[in-house]
């Protein structure tokens, strides 16, 4: 817990166990209405964050039905089972595009 929140100062959602925990985007300011898909703004942040960086997350809303997937629409999964360098590199990322 304390790495994540040292290392990137954003607003993780811890689990109880496992290898995945969510992140609540919606602190980063990161807006892609201009790209007007229609799709949930995590997808549309997850294809961005792939595309442009190379930093692979999944998007939450997927597993919602239609009526509930306002829900998790902020919210994406991180995969932490990864080596240390791996992680630091992703906070990195992450850090770099925080809005002040």
């Amino acid at each position: 817990k304390q790495w994540y929140q040292r290392r990137v100062r954003g607003v993780p959602v811890w689990p109880d166990g496992g290898y995945f925990m969510l992140v609540d985007t919606g602190p980063m300011g990161w807006d892609f209405t201009a790209e007007n898909t229609g799709r949930c703004y995590d997808v549309d942040c997850v294809k961005w964050l792939t595309r442009e960086f190379k930093l692979a997350t999944i998007p939450i809303s997927v597993f919602y039905g239609d009526q509930n997937r306002h829900l998790a629409a902020k919210y994406i999964r991180v995969c932490c089972a990864k080596s240390d360098a791996t992680i630091d590199k992703a906070c990195e990322i992450i850090r770099s595009l925080r809005k002040a």
